[in-house]
């Protein structure tokens, strides 16, 4: 019976040996990971930002005199083409003004035509007439002269010749000034032409204040917002509609500055209306801002849309996804399989004979789930991923 119990005492201190030898044999070949293999294969990498629809154009109209509406030719929605009726102002006054200055005009250039018909013919008549007679005065004064010394005349009718030389002396030279002041480049003229000057320049003006009455559509486009109605009084500077002009159709979106270097103009994309999730259409990266907004730390980027679906709405919400980069056959490898992927030396987790081994690597294009390793990796290693909880790099694993 003792010798039966020692036997059954070591028996089963042979099987604590052992079970425990086969416990330290298999902690030290470490915990069994699931581990990811590199690939190769097509990687795209997208930006996806949400944007706007913009109109190529848009014009906001407003209100250049305190007034008030009198006739509204579009209603809002509306398309029009260039030239239509917009908004009609009270014009009354303005017509009336319009109506003053032609007359003011036409009587500015009637005093012209008088000057240049009447004044100045008129005018050199009488230079000539002043002339004669003032050669005629001076041939008397010197027959009067003549007898006088002859003894024939007195002294007092050599003195009343003497007076009509120059009575007529004064009247040529009245007549000559006259002439003058009629000439092109004499005073009564350039008054004439001065006032017909003015004339038309008050009557520019008033025909530009009837012009601002009336708005007109610039170019083919639609009324996307009316702010007033008929019989409104409105006051100089209030806004009475906008409307987008008609021209390629163009997304705006606003992504991070971090992604300037990474946008180009000619990318192709993809985008989506919020209202019209399930259909999506093609548009091109064709203008990327100059600067960048310093308050919200944004870029502009407007993409064209070659083929704009029916249903876009100007300022629609949209949802763009560009085409930044792509590869084709490079090494690639989940997202989660790289750590310190923010940072400046990302690194993975190999797999190296049972130990855990880190190396460095150089990444390239990243995609949705997959980036590019553009060197560190051969394409066959064991790659521990991110998130196994437990194994540092010198640790033993399998």
């Amino acid at each position: 019976m003792k010798r039966r119990r020692r036997w059954l005492s070591l028996i089963l201190l042979l099987l604590a040996l052992v079970g425990a030898t086969a416990w330290g044999w298999w902690r030290s070949r470490g915990p069994d990971v699931a581990t990811v293999t590199p690939r190769r294969g097509q990687i795209v990498q997208t930006l996806v930002a949400l944007g706007r629809v913009a109109p190529p154009a848009q014009i906001t109209f407003a209100a250049r005199e305190s007034t008030k509406i009198t006739r509204l030719g579009v209603e809002e929605g509306e398309h029009v083409a260039a030239g239509a009726l917009v908004v009609q102002m009270d014009r009354t006054e303005a017509e009336a003004m319009v109506v003053q200055a032609q007359a003011a005009l036409e009587q500015a250039q009637a005093r012209t035509r008088q000057v240049a018909t009447v004044a100045a013919p008129s005018a050199a008549a009488g230079l000539r007439e002043a002339k004669a007679t003032l050669e005629e005065a001076r041939r008397e004064l010197e027959r009067s002269e003549a007898l006088f010394r002859t003894g024939t005349l007195n002294e007092a009718e050599v003195d009343l010749a003497r007076t009509k030389t120059t009575v007529a002396r004064n009247r040529a030279r009245t007549a000559e000034l006259q002439q003058a002041a009629v000439a092109r480049s004499g005073a009564d003229w350039q008054a004439a032409i001065a006032a017909e000057m003015f004339a038309e320049a008050g009557l520019a003006a008033a025909q530009a204040r009837l012009e601002r009455l009336q708005i007109l559509a610039p170019s083919a486009g639609t009324l996307i917002e009316r702010a007033v109605e008929v019989g409104d009084v409105v006051q100089m500077g209030a806004l009475l509609g906008r409307m987008a002009l008609d021209g390629p159709t163009r997304l705006v979106i606003e992504p991070d500055e971090k992604n300037l270097q990474t946008l180009a103009l000619g990318q192709r994309a993809v985008a989506s209306a919020e209202a019209f999730a399930g259909e999506r259409f093609a548009a091109t990266v064709d203008f990327i801002a100059p600067a960048v907004d310093a308050v919200r730390g944004t870029i502009e980027v407007r993409l064209a849309v070659p083929e704009p679906p029916p249903y876009l709405r100007t300022d629609m919400t949209v949802s763009v996804e560009i085409e930044v980069a792509r590869t084709d056959a490079s090494i690639a490898v989940p997202l989660a399989a790289v750590r310190d992927l923010a940072g400046d030396k990302p690194w993975v987790l190999v797999l190296e004979r049972g130990v855990a081994v880190r190396r460095d690597v150089e990444l390239g294009v990243r995609g949705d789930t997959l980036l590019e390793i553009r060197g560190g990796l051969a394409g066959d290693e064991a790659i521990v991923p991110v998130d196994v909880i437990g194994v540092e790099s010198g640790d033993r694993a399998r």
